[in-house]
Protein backbone atom coordinates (compact mmCIF):
# COMPACT_ATOMS: atom_id res chain seq x y z
CA UNK A 1 0.00 0.00 0.00
CA UNK A 2 1.38 3.57 -0.82
CA UNK A 3 -0.07 6.57 0.79
CA UNK A 4 0.60 10.18 0.72
CA UNK A 5 -1.64 13.55 0.29
CA UNK A 6 -2.19 13.21 -3.84
CA UNK A 7 -1.49 9.71 -4.52
CA UNK A 8 -2.53 6.85 -2.53
CA UNK A 9 -2.65 2.96 -4.04
CA UNK A 10 -3.84 -0.48 -2.01
CA UNK A 11 -3.77 -3.59 -3.87
CA UNK A 12 -6.85 -6.32 -2.59
CA UNK A 13 -5.84 -9.81 -2.68
CA UNK A 14 -7.96 -11.25 0.28
CA UNK A 15 -10.66 -10.19 2.38
CA UNK A 16 -10.40 -6.38 3.22
CA UNK A 17 -10.32 -5.02 6.68
CA UNK A 18 -14.06 -4.33 8.30
CA UNK A 19 -13.79 -0.40 7.66
CA UNK A 20 -13.23 -1.14 3.79
CA UNK A 21 -16.99 -2.08 3.44
CA UNK A 22 -18.38 0.95 5.14
CA UNK A 23 -20.25 3.80 2.53
CA UNK A 24 -17.48 6.41 1.98
CA UNK A 25 -16.70 9.20 -0.43
CA UNK A 26 -13.49 10.65 -1.69
CA UNK A 27 -12.33 14.49 -2.31
CA UNK A 28 -9.48 12.44 -5.14
CA UNK A 29 -10.27 10.97 -8.14
CA UNK A 30 -10.63 6.91 -7.79
CA UNK A 31 -9.58 4.25 -10.33
CA UNK A 32 -10.03 0.19 -9.55
CA UNK A 33 -9.27 -2.19 -11.81
CA UNK A 34 -10.23 -5.92 -11.46
CA UNK A 35 -7.87 -7.95 -12.30
CA UNK A 36 -9.61 -11.08 -11.32
CA UNK A 37 -13.07 -12.08 -9.55
CA UNK A 38 -15.75 -10.27 -9.37
CA UNK A 39 -17.15 -7.39 -7.08
CA UNK A 40 -20.58 -5.56 -6.77
CA UNK A 41 -20.53 -2.13 -6.22
CA UNK A 42 -22.95 1.46 -5.12
CA UNK A 43 -21.76 4.12 -6.59
CA UNK A 44 -24.10 7.10 -5.39
CA UNK A 45 -27.19 4.53 -4.85
CA UNK A 46 -26.49 2.73 -8.23
CA UNK A 47 -25.53 -0.96 -8.34
CA UNK A 48 -22.66 -2.10 -10.41
CA UNK A 49 -21.55 -5.83 -10.81
CA UNK A 50 -17.80 -5.65 -11.52
CA UNK A 51 -16.19 -8.42 -13.07
CA UNK A 52 -12.63 -9.53 -14.19
CA UNK A 53 -11.20 -7.11 -16.70
CA UNK A 54 -13.21 -4.02 -15.92
CA UNK A 55 -12.30 -0.66 -14.49
CA UNK A 56 -14.85 1.11 -12.48
CA UNK A 57 -14.52 5.29 -12.30
CA UNK A 58 -15.51 7.39 -9.50
CA UNK A 59 -15.05 10.92 -9.39
CA UNK A 60 -13.93 13.34 -6.39
CA UNK A 61 -17.49 13.35 -3.95
CA UNK A 62 -19.37 10.51 -5.08
CA UNK A 63 -20.55 8.25 -2.60
CA UNK A 64 -19.73 4.08 -2.74
CA UNK A 65 -19.72 1.24 -1.04
CA UNK A 66 -18.64 -2.14 -1.73
CA UNK A 67 -20.98 -5.14 -0.87
CA UNK A 68 -19.48 -7.34 1.24
CA UNK A 69 -21.60 -10.47 0.38
CA UNK A 70 -18.76 -10.62 -1.96
CA UNK A 71 -16.13 -11.59 0.15
CA UNK A 72 -14.01 -13.31 1.14
CA UNK A 73 -14.19 -14.55 -2.44
CA UNK A 74 -10.99 -14.33 -4.45
CA UNK A 75 -10.47 -11.21 -6.15
CA UNK A 76 -7.54 -9.52 -7.41
CA UNK A 77 -7.77 -5.75 -7.87
CA UNK A 78 -5.78 -2.66 -7.66
CA UNK A 79 -7.61 0.76 -6.41
CA UNK A 80 -5.82 4.29 -7.57
CA UNK A 81 -6.48 7.29 -5.32
CA UNK A 82 -5.15 10.75 -6.76
CA UNK A 83 -5.57 14.11 -7.17
CA UNK A 84 -5.41 16.28 -10.55
CA UNK A 85 -2.04 17.85 -9.70
CA UNK A 86 -0.30 13.84 -8.99
CA UNK A 87 -0.22 13.59 -12.71
CA UNK A 88 1.76 15.29 -15.40
CA UNK A 89 -1.43 16.69 -17.13
CA UNK A 90 -5.29 17.24 -16.58
CA UNK A 91 -6.36 16.32 -20.32
CA UNK A 92 -6.37 12.78 -19.54
CA UNK A 93 -8.31 13.00 -16.44
CA UNK A 94 -10.88 15.29 -18.05
CA UNK A 95 -11.37 12.95 -20.94
CA UNK A 96 -11.70 9.64 -17.97
CA UNK A 97 -13.70 10.85 -15.70
CA UNK A 98 -15.63 14.11 -17.17
CA UNK A 99 -19.29 13.90 -16.79
CA UNK A 100 -19.86 11.83 -19.98
CA UNK A 101 -18.84 8.24 -19.54
CA UNK A 102 -20.64 5.34 -17.78
CA UNK A 103 -18.58 4.73 -14.27
CA UNK A 104 -17.48 1.04 -16.16
CA UNK A 105 -15.22 0.41 -19.02
CA UNK A 106 -14.36 -2.85 -20.16
CA UNK A 107 -10.09 -3.77 -20.87
CA UNK A 108 -9.04 -6.99 -23.18
CA UNK A 109 -7.35 -9.15 -20.83
CA UNK A 110 -3.85 -8.43 -22.79
CA UNK A 111 -3.96 -4.94 -21.56
CA UNK A 112 -5.16 -5.60 -17.82
CA UNK A 113 -2.11 -7.55 -17.98
CA UNK A 114 -0.04 -5.14 -18.84
CA UNK A 115 -2.22 -2.56 -16.04
CA UNK A 116 -1.46 -5.43 -13.64
CA UNK A 117 2.53 -5.15 -14.48
CA UNK A 118 2.47 -1.07 -14.06
CA UNK A 119 0.94 -1.80 -11.28
CA UNK A 120 3.43 -3.69 -9.98
CA UNK A 121 5.97 -1.30 -10.59
CA UNK A 122 4.24 1.46 -9.16
CA UNK A 123 4.14 -0.62 -5.88
CA UNK A 124 8.08 -0.85 -5.82
CA UNK A 125 8.40 3.25 -7.42
CA UNK A 126 9.46 5.32 -4.32
CA UNK A 127 9.81 8.38 -6.85
CA UNK A 128 6.27 10.11 -7.11
CA UNK A 129 7.25 11.36 -10.73
CA UNK A 130 8.00 8.06 -12.06
CA UNK A 131 4.54 7.16 -10.11
CA UNK A 132 2.96 9.73 -11.81
CA UNK A 133 3.89 9.12 -15.25
CA UNK A 134 3.36 5.11 -14.92
CA UNK A 135 -0.07 5.81 -13.54
CA UNK A 136 -0.91 8.18 -16.55
CA UNK A 137 0.42 5.19 -18.76
CA UNK A 138 -2.43 3.73 -17.25
CA UNK A 139 -4.70 5.53 -17.64
CA UNK A 140 -3.88 5.76 -21.43
CA UNK A 141 -4.58 2.70 -21.37
CA UNK A 142 -8.22 2.86 -20.16
CA UNK A 143 -8.58 5.65 -22.31
CA UNK A 144 -8.11 3.50 -25.66
CA UNK A 145 -11.09 0.96 -24.56
CA UNK A 146 -13.87 4.21 -23.73
CA UNK A 147 -15.42 3.71 -26.90
CA UNK A 148 -18.41 4.77 -28.53
CA UNK A 149 -20.61 2.04 -26.92
CA UNK A 150 -19.49 3.24 -23.46
CA UNK A 151 -19.95 7.26 -24.42
CA UNK A 152 -22.91 8.24 -25.71
CA UNK A 153 -22.63 12.02 -25.20
CA UNK A 154 -20.05 12.67 -27.71
CA UNK A 155 -22.65 12.36 -30.13
CA UNK A 156 -23.58 16.11 -29.64
CA UNK A 157 -21.19 18.37 -27.55
CA UNK A 158 -24.09 20.44 -26.19
CA UNK A 159 -25.41 17.40 -24.19
CA UNK A 160 -21.76 16.84 -22.54
CA UNK A 161 -21.55 20.88 -21.96
CA UNK A 162 -25.36 20.82 -20.64
CA UNK A 163 -23.92 17.74 -17.78
CA UNK A 164 -21.21 19.72 -16.74
CA UNK A 165 -24.24 22.67 -16.31
CA UNK A 166 -26.57 21.08 -14.21
CA UNK A 167 -23.40 20.00 -12.22
CA UNK A 168 -22.64 23.48 -11.46
CA UNK A 169 -25.84 25.55 -11.21
CA UNK A 170 -28.02 22.43 -9.97
CA UNK A 171 -28.69 24.50 -6.30
CA UNK A 172 -29.79 28.04 -7.71
CA UNK A 173 -30.98 26.91 -11.07
CA UNK A 174 -33.78 24.16 -11.18
CA UNK A 175 -35.83 25.39 -14.18
CA UNK A 176 -35.17 23.99 -17.61
CA UNK A 177 -35.37 27.67 -19.12
CA UNK A 178 -32.16 28.73 -17.24
CA UNK A 179 -30.22 25.56 -19.49
CA UNK A 180 -32.43 26.11 -22.46
CA UNK A 181 -31.22 29.78 -22.25
CA UNK A 182 -27.77 29.00 -21.92
CA UNK A 183 -27.66 27.32 -25.40
CA UNK A 184 -30.04 29.61 -26.69
CA UNK A 185 -32.48 26.68 -27.68
CA UNK A 186 -36.17 26.41 -26.82
CA UNK A 187 -36.75 23.95 -23.96
CA UNK A 188 -38.51 21.96 -26.27
CA UNK A 189 -35.49 21.63 -28.89
CA UNK A 190 -33.16 20.61 -25.60
CA UNK A 191 -35.47 18.51 -24.78
CA UNK A 192 -35.70 16.43 -27.66
CA UNK A 193 -32.40 16.75 -27.56
CA UNK A 194 -31.84 14.79 -24.20
CA UNK A 195 -34.42 12.82 -24.99
CA UNK A 196 -32.50 11.54 -28.14
CA UNK A 197 -29.11 10.75 -26.27
CA UNK A 198 -29.89 10.08 -22.47
CA UNK A 199 -33.47 8.68 -23.57
CA UNK A 200 -34.36 11.48 -20.40
CA UNK A 201 -36.38 14.76 -20.58
CA UNK A 202 -34.41 17.99 -19.52
CA UNK A 203 -36.40 18.07 -16.23
CA UNK A 204 -35.63 14.71 -15.28
CA UNK A 205 -31.91 15.58 -15.63
CA UNK A 206 -32.04 18.12 -12.75
CA UNK A 207 -33.73 16.26 -10.57
CA UNK A 208 -31.66 13.35 -10.39
CA UNK A 209 -29.15 15.76 -10.13
CA UNK A 210 -30.80 16.98 -6.53
CA UNK A 211 -32.30 13.47 -5.99
CA UNK A 212 -28.20 12.72 -5.47
CA UNK A 213 -27.23 15.56 -3.75
CA UNK A 214 -30.22 15.23 -1.47
CA UNK A 215 -29.25 11.29 -1.17
CA UNK A 216 -25.66 12.60 -0.27
CA UNK A 217 -26.32 14.85 2.30
CA UNK A 218 -29.03 12.33 4.11
CA UNK A 219 -26.39 9.10 4.41
CA UNK A 220 -23.12 11.32 4.64
CA UNK A 221 -23.65 14.84 6.49
CA UNK A 222 -24.10 15.89 10.01
CA UNK A 223 -26.76 18.08 8.57
CA UNK A 224 -30.07 18.54 9.78
CA UNK A 225 -33.44 18.44 7.72
CA UNK A 226 -34.01 22.16 7.55
CA UNK A 227 -30.13 22.72 7.11
CA UNK A 228 -30.22 20.08 4.04
CA UNK A 229 -33.28 22.17 2.85
CA UNK A 230 -31.06 25.42 3.34
CA UNK A 231 -28.07 24.04 1.36
CA UNK A 232 -29.81 22.79 -1.55
CA UNK A 233 -32.20 26.36 -1.78
CA UNK A 234 -35.38 24.19 -1.58
CA UNK A 235 -38.36 26.72 -0.68
CA UNK A 236 -39.16 24.99 2.88
CA UNK A 237 -38.92 21.69 4.66
CA UNK A 238 -42.57 20.98 3.21
CA UNK A 239 -41.16 21.02 -0.16
CA UNK A 240 -38.39 19.54 -0.13
CA UNK A 241 -39.84 16.50 2.09
CA UNK A 242 -42.61 16.24 -1.26
CA UNK A 243 -39.85 16.33 -3.70
CA UNK A 244 -37.59 13.89 -2.06
CA UNK A 245 -40.65 11.30 -1.54
CA UNK A 246 -42.34 11.98 -5.00
CA UNK A 247 -39.46 10.84 -6.83
CA UNK A 248 -37.77 8.48 -4.05
CA UNK A 249 -41.09 6.76 -2.54
CA UNK A 250 -38.93 7.91 0.81
CA UNK A 251 -39.23 10.29 3.24
CA UNK A 252 -36.07 12.06 4.24
CA UNK A 253 -35.90 10.93 7.53
CA UNK A 254 -36.78 7.02 6.03
CA UNK A 255 -34.10 7.18 3.61
CA UNK A 256 -31.53 8.17 6.17
CA UNK A 257 -33.03 6.08 9.09
CA UNK A 258 -32.36 2.91 6.30
CA UNK A 259 -28.88 4.47 5.36
CA UNK A 260 -27.64 4.84 8.78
Amino acid sequence: MINDSSFRFTRITESPKERFFNIHQHSSYELVCIIEGSLNLTIDFQNFGLKENTVYLIKPGQIHQWSKQDFPNKCIACIFHFSKDFLPSYEMVNKLFDNNTLPIIEISPLIMNDIAKLSLMIEKEEDNSLRAYLLGAILNYVLKFKTSNTNLYYKDQRIYSLIELIDEHFIDEKSAQFYANHFELTTKRLNELCKKYLNKTLSSLIIDRNIVEIKRELTYSDLSMKEICEKLKFTDSSHFSKFFKKYTSYTPLEFKQEKS
